[in-house]
């Protein structure tokens, strides 16, 4: 039992201190990239996203993105309340100093950022229904493999279903980190989430493939 506990733990330190780590990258990349570079490089992603999918679809999801992000921004209060105090309304003699410039680029890129990240859960979005057909063949073969093994003795892998788990929980750190960071894999980012889903699908079919009554 002290060994479950422990695991846990462990798992949840992880995951505190990537969380962590991933908030303070954020932060830091608000800070130092400048907001124009940072708005191209979102615009860009966006039309990598745009001619990968078709017409409709990308018009539909656009508005879903702006409609995320002005909830986020703008009905949450977060610019009114925050973003909004670190522009300055007037020219002033300090204008130009690091810490104002820092404060106003930090005000612009967190509405970028909101946009990038509405984007892309737009995106997980429209790719899991795409997706979902085929993730759920693949989970319901898993679904078959245990109903299979249920019948026979042996052939059960408990380290196998501990290391799909383990898979799974990084899998998640990384959704994470792709939520948060700039676009770093290129023309390949419009078919991320459906590449992650079929992954997701197939270890959750491999958790269920493994876990039936047997001895080893």
């Amino acid at each position: 039992m002290t060994t479950v506990v422990t695991a846990k733990h462990t798992r949840l330190e992880v995951i505190l201190l990537v969380g962590s780590l991933c908030v303070a990258a954020m932060l830091m990349m608000l800070l130092l990239t400048g907001s124009d570079e940072y708005k191209s490089n979102v615009q860009q992603e966006a039309l990598q996203i745009k001619a990968a999918i078709s017409k409709n679809d990308w018009e539909v999801l656009h508005r879903q993105t702006l409609n995320l992000q002005d909830k986020w921004v703008n009905d949450s209060g977060l610019y009114k309340w925050f973003l909004s105090k670190l522009i300055p309304e007037t020219e002033t003699e300090w204008d130009g100093v690091v810490g104002s410039t820092l404060q106003q680029r930090l005000a612009i890129n967190g509405q970028i950022l909101a946009y990038q990240i509405a984007l892309r859960f737009i995106m997980f979005k429209y790719w899991f229904f795409v997706s979902l057909p085929l993730c759920a063949v693949l989970i319901y073969g898993g679904i078959n493999k245990y109903r299979a093994n249920a019948y026979r003795l042996g052939g059960a892998k408990p380290n196998m279903v501990r290391l799909y788990i383990k898979v799974i929980w990084v899998s998640f750190c990384l959704f994470a980190i792709f939520m948060l960071s700039p676009n770093f894999i290129g023309s390949f980012l419009p078919y991320f989430p459906l590449i992650y889903l079929i992954c997701v699908a197939l270890l959750i079919s491999g958790i269920i493939r493994n876990f039936h009554k047997g001895t080893s």
